[in-house]
């Protein structure tokens, strides 16, 4: 009998993830590689970064990528843009043409793993922001997601860096008094005068969305340094990320109380975040827990889903193993 094996791709704006496991969801490969949003990156670059991603767990494994039965890839971006759907569906299949591939956007493999396919709503808040919900009527609803260059995003790593910036040239030109932001950001980055900010961000990164995303890191080191103006940029994320739910519950019917799940970065920092965001919450019944599974795992259940089979406990189990090992 030829056993099967299941293949997730997480693609995101910083990293894209590859889970390759076995029938009951034992590890057999995994290795991340670069940024794969399709609308930042570019779907040619993308579906060579998957190519190569595949090719290194395959050969991790010591099987060939015929011998997978279903692929998720939970690809970002996906779906915002329904005129390009067709055409990624087309180029990802003449690219693979030898694999049962099923895409989708990187919410929904999110969903998946925090919930385990029961109603809820997942806020995801990594390089960007987005939230999703799963209703008692089996309806899927999204909110935010917008792109970062509308202000989009909000809540996320990089609107978090952005508004890390902002304080920065503030407090450079008087607008604001100087903080401990703003020595910490002269000094880690080696500015002899605050104007060179300009240099670091547009000429050496860029602007490049993962790099001002980065720039989360140093947020929460000022807010455990209890840096006023970290703090409130924290504050208001929590207060952006709460709205996207709010969002979400407003339009479907999830009962109560509702499941509140979460994931990425921004949630490593939720110390600084869950006040606000629990008042931005206030009247609506809810419980807010950790995902019981992350979103790599998640697009397991959906490829095995996809592909006709059905997640037992053993495989979610020796899922949930792998994501202790790796913690």
């Amino acid at each position: 009998m030829v056993k099967r094996r299941y293949l997730s791709i997480d693609c995101g704006g910083t990293k894209t993830a590859f889970l390759l496991c076995g029938e009951n969801g034992e590890t057999e490969a995994v290795c991340t590689l670069g940024p794969a949003n399709y609308m930042v990156n570019g779907i040619g670059p993308v579906l060579s970064l998957l190519e190569s991603g595949i090719s290194e767990a395959c050969g991790c494994a010591g099987i060939r990528r015929e011998e997978i039965t279903g692929t998720f890839i939970a690809m970002a971006g996906y779906g915002d843009v329904p005129g390009d759907m067709p055409k990624i569906a087309r180029m990802a299949k003449e690219r693979f043409p030898d694999m049962d591939i099923t895409l989708g956007n990187d919410t929904e493999n999110a969903l998946a793993g925090s919930l385990l396919g029961k109603p809820g709503i997942h806020i995801i808040a990594g390089t960007g922001s987005i939230g999703l919900g799963y209703d008692e009527d089996g309806n899927y609803i999204r909110s935010g997601g917008w792109h970062h260059l509308f202000g989009g995003d909000e809540g996320s790593a990089h609107w978090i860096g952005c508004g890390l910036l902002r304080h920065f040239t503030m407090q450079a030109d008087g607008r604001e008094d100087k903080g401990r932001l703003y020595a910490y950001i002269m000094e880690k980055y080696g500015l002899e005068q605050p104007e060179e900010i300009l240099s670091l961000v547009v000429d050496q990164w860029g602007g490049a969305r993962e790099k001002i995303a980065s720039l989360a890191k140093d947020a929460a080191c000022l807010a455990e340094e209890g840096d006023r103006a970290a703090l409130e940029i924290f504050r208001q994320a929590g207060t952006e990320l709460a709205q996207i739910v709010r969002a979400v519950w407003k339009r479907g019917k999830f009962g109560s109380p509702v499941h509140i799940s979460y994931s990425g970065g921004v949630f490593h920092s939720l110390g600084y975040i869950r006040d606000s965001f629990e008042k931005e919450l206030d009247g609506i019944a809810h419980i807010l827990s950790a995902p019981q599974l992350d979103p790599a795992a998640g697009g397991i259940l959906l490829a095995c889903q996809k592909s006709g089979g059905k997640p037992g406990e053993e495989m979610l189990s020796n899922l949930k193993k792998w994501q202790e090992e790796i913690k």
